[in-house]
């Protein structure tokens, strides 16, 4: 009898994943969540570096699950082998008791999304599709967890003509993307469109002088934006 497939992703293609964690039952299970779940491909389970390195060279795959645990893992060198396959990104899987450095490091990298390891299979799911088609995924009570202990001096925000010279609807925008929204989930909060967001976002990079959302979350890392 075949299993009920309760999530499911929302592309023709499969999405072809590789799981890379250290610990068997975590690897397995990992795997078994998303072999069970629509349009997504399990193309290789590893658990060294040495055999990510050999699997990321021989099969064409689109998201790399990486378990920050992994054995001998070299996050620079992975990333190097990352780019030079446009279409692959990294989703990070992280403990809770987290490191705010490795996470800031691996924003730097071109990590795609990070996961801690309490989540729940919709949320696994949900990551992937999200980063596969271009988002940033990252769980809220990571991010709130990071901006709750930051070590960067804070510089209140209060509005245009202070500090950054943002807007009270660009701070806002800046807080929900900080605190994991994607664009579509920031225009339903605020009762806007996508496509404003997408507008605000942009003259936010602009003014802050990021490139995009992974270089808008370290520099609010940085500088202490929500508090």
């Amino acid at each position: 009898m075949s299993q009920t497939k309760a999530v499911s992703v929302n592309n023709t293609e499969s999405i072809r994943t590789i799981v890379a964690c250290h610990f068997p039952l975590l690897r397995e299970g990992i795997s078994k969540i998303l072999e069970d779940g629509e349009n997504i491909e399990v193309v290789a389970k590893v658990s060294n570096l040495i055999d990510l390195i050999q699997s990321c060279e021989g099969h064409p795959f689109d998201i790399l699950l990486l378990d920050v645990e992994l054995r001998g893992l070299n996050l620079t060198r992975i990333m190097s082998l990352i780019k030079k396959n446009k279409v692959s990104k990294v989703i990070l899987i992280i403990d809770n008791d987290y490191n705010e450095n490795l996470l800031i490091n691996a924003i730097r990298s071109g990590v795609r999304g990070y996961l801690v390891k309490d989540t729940d299979s919709n949320h696994l799911i949900k990551s992937i599709a999200a980063v596969h088609s271009g988002e940033l995924w990252v769980e809220r009570k990571l991010m709130g967890k990071v901006l709750d202990g930051s070590a960067y001096p804070a510089k209140t925000v209060r509005g245009k003509g202070e500090v950054y010279d943002l807007t009270e609807t660009e701070i806002k925008i800046i807080k929900l993307v900080l605190n994991g929204y994607t664009n579509k989930n920031a225009a339903d909060e605020l009762y806007i469109s996508e496509k404003t967001v997408k507008f605000h976002l942009y003259k936010v990079f602009k003014k802050l002088k990021v490139k995009n959302r992974s270089e808008l979350i370290l520099f609010g890392f940085r500088h202490g934006l929500v508090q």
